[in-house]
């Protein structure tokens, strides 16, 4: 072959080459533009590459150094891969690269330090549509991977290195937004976020850092007000309290009530805030309801642990509720009415982009209420009647970006009113006539109003300052009057009047700083003033008799039962939440207290100390220890709230409360849509209160001091959690085992001895769901199992003969709470049609709280019963023919007694919303 040939050759394998290689190129370029449409859940990376070389051709080609730090979970719809590859890596430390067929992963650098300025951008991220600021709502920069969320005013502040930024912006139901600009100066930034109609059946309950999985507390969870609106509960009201007691480690105290015991705490351990304002008695219908409106609420944050600094005064659980700012666009609302109460919201612009109002109001239709239970037998009748409403206020004022105004009131009031009377004459033209009446009143209920100033420093140090008043009060009156008259003229007459009254009122300040110096440190500090007037208890009574027309007493007895008291509480706070490396999370903070009253001064530092380790692949880790101290008590002799329950402070003799928490959990939330955890905790409680044996402060608080012990309890639990936070099926499925117990080492209490809480219940089981059809028809259900309570139940009784011959059947008790209640269960179903009309929504909710009827005791007393008819034959039993021997006593039983008042109950309510 010669010369000429073998270049011929070598031209056209070059040739052949160049053209395989044009025709590769162009095919991957091609494949670069396709759109794929892919639904990953849960991978790794390795099966993540697998699926994509298997859908596009493409290698993968990456070194060891590049891992993920969770599991990639993502559904796209007809996008590119480049598209798919920056989604899927957005918020993990991998960078990639697309040459020819080879696609190339490597770690992204470390941001290295530079001598580069960095600035500061801030602002508020409110509702697009009303202007509503968004509590929580997070932000984010992916090639930083710095991130912040916004605080419970909706403000944010973040610090990043000068140069193009690229901040995403996103919140539950809303669709996400992206701002990429030239970082070269602070920069006030406020953003709308517009409702996203895809996400509105989705249902998450955690979505802020300050509580959930992905946040640094425990023991922290969000309340979305879809849930709350959706969970079925008595008579169509959905209750805030109610959907909490749905949590693990909450209880009810009495089945169908709304009281809360946290973790082994009583119902006044627990803080109830109202933007930020102490409510004293959170309960309408003796606990059947709670004072809140759900259309007048906004966000609900629930704390069983690992309490913030900012946060203090109560030992088991904080309850934060923050309610509507008002719209500054429109006006608009909802009418609501109910087998039991008719509800009003309205909110809209005073000044449009200025100011706004929200207005919500909630109560019984009294016409209809009044006299509706009336027993009558001739010239004798009971009547009775009930009512209760709230009333719910706020405008809200921008005077620029930096300085806003809220102005706020509430009110609430429950009035029960009984009147009986009988009468009766006889002889010629009624010459002989009688008279009997009894009337009473019982009324409770709380006023709250506050100014709130938001003041915007610079660009890193927000302010809030609040000036409050806030009154409790109940009052309970009596008048009975037993005449008889002779010609007109009183003969006889017994008249009682008494008037009972008890109450706390607070004038408070309080001023809260949010300071973050650098994006790793987010620094909250404030102080607080309170001054408190306690009135546990003021009361009159005057009696008049007249016996054969002759006055025989006209006294006025116990004009004070109990004086005033006061006291004044300052507090300082400060706690930091930061990171130490890339999975390191804590929160650590201090809270100081001084309480003053009778001369005496009480101080306590309270530490606080929370961290979260992320453990990669969705596993993560927290630990936390929480000191609490406690300066108000409640007293109370019932077995459920009741409004004639006393609140007392310390005194000079009676110290405050402490509580120290121990937590440890674990978590998981790499399967998508799906969040898993375990906690368990320890808590410690001292200087307890208890009544003595015997002793009641129903109607009075006389010497409370000396009616009461001081003890010490001890707490401790697991709690299990199961959430689907995702779809058109969501719900969760809580289980709690604890135990608590109460001791008196130096008191008549069980002899000193621990004994079990009245409301430690070992196993409690609630399951919540809910179910969207479509738009028009979505469906709820909640079941709860709880294994029952403590009573004190004599179990023998013994004969006491006195000298006088008299005698007295005493029961035997071996120690306080020694009988467990049965377990008690019940099964709520709800169902809300929804139609969209001209001007609004309408929808009709269909509900039956308790739906198999499950007979739970409501109420529960017990009864000794000795096998005898009447105390003759009793007697008798005792001696044989006089002669004082006695003889064998006929054995006796003691029985538990039920009453049940919420058995199966149906309801509809009508609800349009415009």
């Amino acid at each position: 072959m010669n010369y000429s040939t073998i270049c011929s050759h070598h031209h056209i394998r070059a040739v052949l080459l160049m053209c395989v290689v044009i025709l590769n190129t162009s095919a991957y370029a091609q494949n670069k533009e396709t759109r794929l449409s892919l639904n990953i859940r849960n991978a790794t990376l390795e099966s993540f590459v697998k699926q994509l070389e298997n859908a596009t051709g493409f290698s993968f080609v990456y070194g060891e150094e590049v891992k993920l730090t969770r599991r990639i979970s993502l559904e796209v719809k007809q996008q590119t891969i480049s598209e798919i590859l920056q989604r899927a890596f957005e918020k993990e430390p991998i960078e990639f690269e697309i040459s020819g067929k080879h696609i190339l992963l490597y770690k992204r650098p470390a941001p290295q330090k530079s001598v580069s300025r960095k600035f500061t951008i801030s602002g508020y991220v409110t509702d697009g549509a009303s202007s509503e600021t968004l509590i929580g709502a997070n932000i984010f920069e992916s090639r930083r991977s710095a991130g912040t969320a916004t605080n419970p005013f909706g403000f944010y502040t973040i610090t990043l290195p000068e140069g193009e930024t690229e901040l995403t912006f996103s919140y539950l139901g809303y669709a996400t937004r992206r701002s990429r600009f030239e970082l070269t100066k602070d920069t006030v930034l406020n953003i709308p976020l517009n409702s996203n109609n895809e996400l509105a059946e989705v249902v998450v309950l955690s979505d802020k850092h300050e509580a959930g999985i992905q946040s640094t507390a425990m023991g922290a969870h969000e309340i979305p007000m879809t849930q709350i609106r959706n969970t079925p509960s008595i008579l169509g009201e959905a209750d805030l309290l109610k959907t909490i007691q749905l949590m693990p480690g909450v209880q009810a105290g009495m089945e169908g009530f709304a009281g809360m015991y946290v973790r082994g705490g009583g119902p006044d351990q627990n803080l109830v805030l109202l933007d930020g304002i102490p409510v004293y008695n959170a309960d309408h219908l003796l606990g059947v309801f709670s004072i809140f409106t759900p259309e007048a609420v906004k966000n609900t944050t629930l704390f069983k642990s690992s309490f913030p600094a900012r946060y203090g005064g109560r030992l088991s659980s904080i309850v934060d509720v923050r309610t509507n700012d008002g719209d500054m666009h429109r006006y608009h609302g909802a009418l609501s009415i109910g087998m039991l109460t008719d509800k009003l919201h309205i909110e809209g612009p005073i000044w449009k982009e200025r100011t706004s109002f929200s207005f919500s109001a909630r109560a019984i239709p009294t016409v209809f209420f009044k006299n509706l239970i009336v027993d009558k037998d001739g010239s004798y009748a009971d009547k009775y009647n009930y009512y209760f409403y709230d009333v719910n206020a706020k405008v809200n004022h921008k005077f620029n970006d930096r300085s806003r105004l809220f102005l706020s009131f509430y009110k609430g009031k429950d009035h029960y009113h009984f009147d009986s009377y009988d009468s009766n004459s006889s002889g010629n033209d009624n010459t002989y006539q009688s008279y009997y009446r009894d009337n009473s009143h019982l009324n409770w209920g709380n006023t709250i109003a506050y100014g709130r100033w938001n003041y915007v420093f610079n660009s890193k140090l927000f302010c809030n300052t609040t000036l409050s008043y806030n009154n409790y009060e109940m009052s309970l009156n009596g008048d009975m009057e037993d005449t008889y008259t002779v010609s007109n003229q009183i003969r006889d007459q017994y008249h009682y009047t008494s008037r009972f009254s008890s109450g706390i009122r607070d004038w408070s300040a309080r001023m809260d700083f949010d300071y973050t110096p650098v994006p790793q440190h987010h620094i909250k500090f404030g102080a607080e003033y309170i001054y408190h007037t306690f009135r546990p208890g003021i009361s009159t009574s005057k009696v008049q008799d007249i016996d054969d027309g002759t006055l025989q007493e006209d006294t006025l007895y116990n004009t004070s039962s109990s004086r005033e008291m006061h006291g004044q509480e300052v507090s300082l706070y400060a706690e930091d939440n930061f990171n130490i490396g890339s999975n390191l999370s804590l929160n650590a903070g201090v809270r100081t207290s001084l309480f003053h009253t009778q001369g005496k001064s009480y101080f306590s530092v309270q530490p606080r100390l929370s961290a979260r380790y992320d453990m990669g692949q969705g596993f993560s880790a927290k630990a936390s220890y929480t000191c609490m101290a406690q300066y108000v008590h409640l007293l109370s002799s019932t077995p459920f709230s009741m409004p004639t329950d006393l609140w007392v402070p310390i005194t000079k003799d009676i110290s405050p409360m402490y509580a120290n928490q121990y937590s440890i959990g674990g978590y998981y939330s790499g399967l998508a849509g799906w969040e898993f955890s375990i906690e368990g905790y320890y808590k410690q409680m001292r200087h307890i209160l208890e009544y003595q044996e015997g002793v009641s402060f129903f109607g009075t608080s006389t010497n409370w001091e000396e009616k009461v012990e001081m003890g010490e309890g001890r707490s401790f639990g697991l709690e299990l959690m199961v959430q689907k936070t995702l779809g058109k099926t969501t719900g969760w499925l809580a289980y709690t085992l604890s135990k608590t117990d109460h001791r008196f080492k130096n008191g008549t209490i069980n002899q000193g001895k621990w004994f079990p809480y009245k409301y430690d219940r070992r196993h409690s089981i609630s399951l919540c769901l809910n179910h969207k059809f479509s738009e028009r028809i979505d469906v709820g259900a909640s079941w709860i199992f709880n294994t029952g309570g403590c009573i004190t139940v004599p179990e023998k009784a013994t004969i006491v003969i006195r000298p006088d011959g008299s005698v007295e059947e005493a029961g035997y008790i071996s120690h306080r709470n020694n009988y467990r209640l049965p377990a008690n269960h019940r099964l709520n179903l709800g169902i809300n049609f929804n139609k969209k009309t001209k001007h609004g929504m309408r929808t009709w909710n269909i509900s039956v709280y308790n739906a198999y009827n499950a007979m739970n005791p409501n109420i529960v007393y017990s009864k000794y019963q000795n096998g005898y008819d009447n105390y003759n034959n009793y007697y008798e039993s005792i001696y044989q023919g006089g002669n004082g021997q006695p003889i064998k006593r006929e054995k006796g039983k003691t029985t538990i007694k039920k009453l049940t008042i919420l058995p199966c109950i149906p309801s509809v309510t009508y609800t349009y919303r415009f």
